[in-house]
C-alpha cells in the first residue's frame, strides 16, 4: 500500500476541504440542538429530558457525526496524514464546526425565535416539579425549589442577554 503524503501544491485543496467539513459539522450540530430544544419541549418524563434526550443529542450525536466527517475529510484528501497533519486539521473542523454552530444558534435564540429560551426553561421547571410532586415531596419545598429554579434561570438569561 503507497502511502502519500499531502504535498505543499494541494494546500489550498486541503484548507478547503477542512473548512467545508467544519462548516458540515456545524450546521449538524446545530441541527441536533434545534431537535434537541424542540423534543425537550414536547418530553413528559424526567428521565427523557434529562437522560435520555442530553445522552443522544449531547453525547452520541456529536461523536458519531465527528466521526463520520473526519473519516470523509481523510479520504476527500488523500486517504493518509501524518500526525501533525491529522491533528492541525482536526482542530480546524472542530474550530470551524464550533464557531459555525455558535453564530447558528445566537442567530436561531436572538433573532428567529427569542422566547425559545424561556420557553425551555419553563417546561424544565414544569417538569421537574411535577417530577418532584410524584415523588411526594411537600408543596413548601416545590414552592422553594421552584424560586430557586427561577433564580437560576433569571441568572442565566442576564449572562445571555448581555
Amino acid at each position: 500500500m503507497e502511502k502519500q503524503i499531502i504535498s505543499n501544491d494541494a494546500q489550498p485543496k486541503v484548507y478547503e476541504e477542512i473548512f467545508k467539513s467544519g462548516l458540515i459539522l456545524g450546521l449538524a450540530m446545530f441541527v441536533l440542538g434545534i431537535a434537541l430544544l424542540f423534543l425537550m419541549q414536547t418530553a413528559n418524563s424526567f428521565w427523557t429530558m434529562v437522560i435520555i434526550y442530553p445522552l443522544v443529542f449531547l453525547v452520541v450525536g456529536p461523536i458519531v457525526l465527528s466521526v463520520f466527517v473526519l473519516k470523509n475529510l481523510r479520504k476527500n484528501i488523500g486517504g493518509y496524514w501524518t500526525f501533525k497533519q491529522a491533528l492541525k486539521s482536526i482542530f480546524i473542523v472542530f474550530l470551524v464546526g464550533w464557531l459555525a454552530s455558535f453564530s447558528l444558534n445566537l442567530l436561531y435564540t436572538k433573532v428567529i425565535d427569542p422566547s425559545a429560551t424561556e420557553k425551555m426553561q419553563e417546561h424544565i421547571k414544569d417538569t421537574t416539579l411535577i417530577f418532584m410532586k410524584n415523588q411526594g415531596t411537600e408543596q413548601e419545598k416545590l414552592d422553594e425549589e421552584g424560586k430557586k429554579m427561577d433564580e437560576q434561570f433569571a441568572k442565566q438569561n442576564a449572562i445571555m442577554s448581555k
